[in-house]
């Protein structure tokens, strides 16, 4: 398989490296009154950005190296998953 619903994996490694570039700017900030700690703002502010690094990584890997790939892929969706968890788990704050 050559990509993912027919896109080349570079491309949507390209993708990947795009969307880290964004979110690295534009990330979910505190409101003006609310308090967040010093580790969950961290998180919040780096693994979305991480995690579609790793994915954009992936994309490029792909072609030479399957198995290196798929790890940092899973790396990826774990950095996601883990900036998700800080982003549900503090709206009640």
């Amino acid at each position: 398989m050559n990509g993912v619903f027919g896109i080349p994996y570079p491309i949507l490694g390209f993708f990947g490296f795009l969307l880290a570039g964004v979110f690295s700017i534009y990330w979910p900030k505190p409101a003006k009154n609310a308090r967040r700690g010093m580790w969950r703002n961290l998180g919040l502010h780096y693994l979305h950005p991480l995690g579609w690094l790793l994915l954009g990584m992936a994309g490029f890997i792909q072609n030479r190296n399957v198995p290196a790939a798929i790890v940092t892929a899973v790396l990826g969706v774990v950095a996601l998953i883990g900036f998700f968890a800080l982003l549900l788990l503090g709206q009640d704050e």
